[in-house]
Formats: structure tokens, C-alpha cells, sequence
């Protein structure tokens, strides 16, 4: 009997080593897959389908997508994950996976093949793997979209600049326990439990060289890197909405007039193309919070700290300094307790009393009601995207008392583009800015781009005169509805025209600069087009488009606050240093 076991056994091993020597010479095709990570594109990865049949991943490309650590154990045909402290062991032609300590059996199983086990994606869109990764994992294989979105609980950090301060924000998802030290010629602010996306933030504007967010440990870092040492620095923990306030105090004041281009580069005009059909390239985002008024956290028991490290960290408004190499032997830190400002970017308490606006501005949000705009791969759509970057930038002018600002549309309302200039015409507007997302049918293509209106009526390339059929053709729903549109077409003051265009050029000028540096994607040079909504404005007037929403991975990027207040910061710091300028050369200096 024993030797009948013995023999049972032997017979099942070499069935099983047989099935793996089968499994490393199956026929495996692969293709590239589009992963998206925190709106990022991660590029290089594939699905694998095994005899044409299920996709499959690499667990090796899986662990470098999530930054895990993989224990190959090679006897049993066997991987470990280390992942955020906790492991997952997924065995070949097993259906089960072992997460952490609770065993979970998948509809298929994973296979080995090459040197690799390959797993299907029903592994990594499970709750147990998503409680582990904390991160979301949604996988489309009709359009082979891999889309990871980690639990961030810190979900921007911005800078504005003024002549006499640069302000940092860290924009909280929850209000979180931070330090601040400082290093050689950077400041270091440490956030416990803090998760947020890796980034290098460029700001260049004489006192700050960049921004840089990363990951260590269980805390989160926001290290700003000076070109000069500040006067000092006043630190804020401030509430509705929770954010962490860094106010660089310049040593002097810097000149942001001269932060826009050196010059202006503009297409010249060419004979119009055929544009390409516009494809009308679903998203339900919440509207952008409004900033209230500030109110300082409460301190917090440090007996809520689960260990040691955070104990060293208080939410409190107060700068502590640690004895590093230091920038500037008189660097001053001020506890801004009282006297932090109550919404971003801060307010000038001395205009308050006569309550006189010296600029209006109309805010375009494109499209709405029956118009969808660009329609993106995943069903968002570009009404929505617009709406939403419009009330961030309305936010940021609000709070600064030098602006008045007027919507278009306020809701999902259809506007008609000879009634959006009016508009702007009847309120005496200083600038129009009309906000719009772009489509174009190859799905790679992404860049901000921003246009003002074509004197001769010729645009600039043939994809400005895409771009203009495409955001023109609104006009059908005018017709649908009855409206005359004909004034749109044909209206053009040719009354200082040309000055108007310079200006709206020059505008352009300085939001391509602030957008270079805070998209992470290319921004082109200014151009011009035959754009309707624009020509029947009577005063500079510019059209955003802020990123292509046809690109799967720019997409998802809409779908995050981060990269919906970005757009608005670009154009925020891009107009008021373009009146910077402008009051300067006003005032002869």
C-alpha cells in the first residue's frame, strides 16, 4: 500500500511538471496596453492573451506599476508581492490568491510561462487587492485601459506669486498633522499619515526654484527648493477647505510683470484647411468647493498617533525650525495663528473700503444643455470639464479684489455664442476668457493650447482651423432652436481690432508660460483662428482649450481636482501678471 502511494505521488508530480513545461511553451500574444495611474500614463506595459484567449498581466510589469516588491520562489512556482506592509501570494495554475492572511478563489487561474506568472485582472480588481494597494483598479478590455487611482488624501499642493510673497498651499483632503524644517536653501514640510502624488512642481519666479512631493515612510514631504533666501516663512493650518498655507515672505520685491514670454510666437496665418471631423470626443464631478472664511484647526491630542514618528508632528500654525543647515542667519518664522489669510490666494485688506473693481472679467464655461462639446473614450464630457474649471477660476478672482467676475452659464444651460459676447459687451468687460477641452480622432495627441481671434479670418495651421470647426460648430444648435446666429458670423469691430488681437495675443502669452509649468504636458505657442464666440467680443478675448479629451490617460487627469485647479492656477497667474505688465507700462515705469 505504501509503495502504491509512493508510486501515486511520483505519477502526480510528474503530471503537474509536465502541465508546467507545457505552460513555459504556450503560445502567449501580447499588446500594448494604455495604464493610467493617478491620471499619469505608465508606459511600457502589455496584456497578455494565452492561446487567444484571456488577457492576462505580467506579474513583474503589475509590481512595477504599484511599487511593490516581488519574492520569487521558484520551486513551487510560486510569487510573493510585498505591498504596503502586507503581502500577496499568488501560486501558478492556482485559482487561489492568498491576500494577507484571507485566501480568495479567482474565476481563472494565473499561469506560468517564461519565467513569469502571469495573472488575470479579476486579481487586481478585487476588494482584497484594492484594501492592500489602496488604490482603486479599473480594467476596460474593450479599450485596453488599465486605470489605477491611489486613496490620495492630499489632493494639490499650489503656489501664487505676488511682488512680495510666494504662497504655497497643500490642499487636504482631511485635516492632517504637519512639521516644517529647513534644510540648505529648501524648506521641508512633513505631513503625517499624508499620501499624495509624486511630482516636481517648477515655479521659477525668482525666489522659488520648484516644488518637490514625495513619500517617506508614512509621511508625506513638500520640499521648496528657493533660488534666494526669503525674508521669512508663516505657516497656516486653515479649514474650510482644509489646507496647510505657506506664505515665502520675499527678502525683496520681484518684478511678476516680466514672468510672461520674451516674446510672443505666434503662427502666422495660412490658406484655411479642411478641418478634420471634430470628434465629439461621462463625468459627474462635484462643483468646486468656494473658499469661506478661514478657521484655525484645533490642536489634536497626540495620543491619536499610532506610533512613535508622529508624535513629533502637531497640527499647529506655528513654523518649528530644526537646527539644519539653515539659508539665512536672520530667517524669521512668524506663528501666522491670527493673522493667516482666510482664503487663496490672500485678499488686500486695504481695498476693502471702497469695494471699487479695477478689471471685469467674463468666464466662458463652453458649451452645456444640449451641446456636450468633446466627448473622451470613457464618456466624459467637455461641458462638464468646463463648467468645473470655471468656478475654480472664479474662486481664485473672487479673492482678489481687484476683479469682478461674470459667467456666461452658470449650470448645464445652452448658451448661444452670439449671446455669450453680448455678455461680455453689455458689462464692459476688460478680458473674455472662454474655456473649452479639445478632440482630435488620434487618441495619443494631448497639449494646451490657447487662441485668440484671426483678424484676416484665416487660422494659423490646419489644426487651429480644426480646432475652430470643431468649438464653431455649436452653431447647429442655434439653428436647431431658432436662434440668429448671423451676427456672430459676421460681427467684427474693425475699430482698433488689431490692438485688441495684440493684447489677446499677449494674454496668451503669459497662460502658456504659468501652463507650461504646471500641466505636465506641452504647451503650444499662441495661435489664431476664426472662432465665433470670440468675434463678436469688444475687448481682448482668448479661447482655453486646456488639454485634449480624447487622450485616454488626459481623461482620467479631468477626473481629478489636482489637475482641474491647475488649469484654473495657469490661467489666474497667467492674467494677473499680464496686468502686471500692463500697469507698468501704464504708469511709466
Amino acid at each position: 500500500m505504501k509503495k502504491l502511494s509512493v508510486l501515486f505521488f511520483s505519477l502526480l508530480a510528474i503530471f503537474f511538471a509536465v502541465c508546467l513545461r507545457a505552460e513555459k511553451k504556450a503560445p502567449i500574444s501580447s499588446e500594448a496596453v494604455n495604464v493610467i495611474i493617478d491620471g499619469e500614463a505608465f508606459l511600457g506595459a502589455s496584456v497578455y492573451k494565452i492561446s487567444q484567449q484571456t488577457n492576462y498581466f505580467s506579474v513583474r510589469e503589475v509590481a512595477e506599476m504599484y511599487n511593490a516588491v516581488l519574492e520569487w520562489k521558484p520551486v513551487s512556482y510560486q510569487v510573493t508581492m510585498h505591498l504596503n506592509n502586507s503581502k500577496i501570494d499568488i501560486k501558478a495554475n492556482s485559482v487561489r490568491v492568498v491576500f494577507g492572511k484571507k485566501t480568495k478563489r479567482m474565476s481563472i487561474p494565473s499561469r506560468f510561462i517564461n519565467n513569469d506568472i502571469y495573472i488575470p485582472p479579476e486579481i487586481l480588481t478585487s476588494k482584497e487587492f484594492r484594501e492592500i494597494s489602496e488604490a482603486e483598479t479599473v480594467w476596460n478590455a474593450t479599450s485596453s485601459v488599465l486605470k489605477i487611482t491611489h486613496k490620495l488624501n492630499i489632493s494639490a499642493v499650489r503656489y501664487f506669486t505676488k511682488p512680495e510673497n510666494t504662497q504655497v498651499v497643500i490642499q487636504l483632503e482631511t485635516p492632517l498633522s504637519y512639521d516644517i524644517s529647513k534644510s540648505s536653501n529648501s524648506a521641508v514640510i512633513k505631513i503625517a499619515r499624508g499620501r499624495l502624488q509624486h511630482d516636481i512642481i517648477h515655479v521659477d519666479n525668482g525666489v522659488v526654484r520648484d516644488i518637490v512631493c514625495s513619500s517617506q515612510g508614512r509621511l508625506a514631504l513638500v520640499k521648496i527648493n528657493f533660488q534666494q533666501p526669503p525674508k521669512f516663512i508663516k505657516t497656516s493650518m486653515l479649514s474650510k477647505p482644509d489646507r496647510i498655507s505657506v506664505d515665502i515672505v520675499h527678502s525683496k520685491n520681484i518684478d511678476i510683470s516680466n514672468m510672461g514670454p520674451k516674446e510672443i510666437v505666434i503662427v502666422k496665418p495660412e490658406k484655411e484647411h479642411s478641418a478634420h471631423e471634430g470628434e465629439t470626443a461621462k463625468a459627474d464631478l462635484t462643483r468646486p468647493e468656494k473658499y469661506g472664511q478661514a478657521q484655525i484647526s484645533e490642536i489634536t491630542s497626540l495620543s491619536e498617533y499610532e506610533n512613535e514618528e508622529d508624535k513629533d508632528l502637531k497640527r499647529v500654525p506655528v513654523a518649528r525650525f530644526e537646527s539644519e543647515t539653515i539659508i539665512d542667519d536672520s530667517f524669521k518664522i512668524i506663528d501666522d495663528t491670527l493673522s493667516a489669510p482666510g482664503i487663496i490666494p490672500e485678499r488686500k485688506s486695504e481695498r476693502k473700503s471702497n469695494n471699487k473693481f479695477k478689471r471685469i472679467i467674463v468666464l466662458d464655461a463652453g458649451h452645456g444643455g444640449q451641446d456636450p462639446g468633446a466627448i473622451g473614450p470613457g464618456g466624459t464630457k467637455e461641458k462638464d470639464i468646463n463648467l468645473d474649471i470655471v468656478y475654480e477660476l472664479k474662486a481664485l478672482f473672487d479673492n482678489n479684489e481687484d476683479y469682478k467676475i461674470i459667467l456666461t452659464r452658470r449650470d448645464d444651460t445652452f448658451i448661444p455664442l452670439v449671446e455669450r459676447a453680448n455678455i461680455a459687451n453689455d458689462s464692459k468687460a476688460d478680458l473674455f476668457i472662454s474655456v473649452h477641452c479639445n478632440a482630435n480622432l488620434d487618441r495619443n495627441i494631448n497639449v494646451f493650447e490657447i487662441y485668440a481671434l484671426s483678424e484676416s479670418g484665416k487660422a494659423s495651421d490646419s489644426e487651429a482651423a480644426a480646432t475652430a470647426v470643431l468649438e464653431n460648430s455649436v452653431l447647429k444648435f442655434e439653428e436647431e432652436s431658432g436662434e440668429d446666429h448671423s451676427s456672430a458670423k459676421s460681427m467684427l469691430v474693425s475699430l482698433g481690432m488689431t490692438e485688441i488681437i495684440n493684447d489677446s495675443l499677449e494674454v496668451c502669452g503669459f497662460i502658456t508660460r504659468e501652463a507650461s509649468n504646471r500641466l505636465k504636458i506641452p504647451s503650444g505657442t499662441a495661435k489664431q483662428a476664426n472662432f465665433y464666440v470670440l468675434r463678436g467680443t469688444h475687448m481682448p478675448a482668448v479661447l482655453v482649450e486646456s488639454a485634449f479629451i480624447s487622450n485616454y490617460a488626459q481623461e482620467a487627469r479631468f477626473g481629478s481636482k489636482k489637475f482641474i485647479v491647475a488649469v484654473a492656477d495657469s490661467i489666474y497667474e497667467g492674467v494677473v501678471k499680464y496686468y502686471a505688465k500692463k500697469d507698468k507700462k501704464q504708469n511709466g515705469k
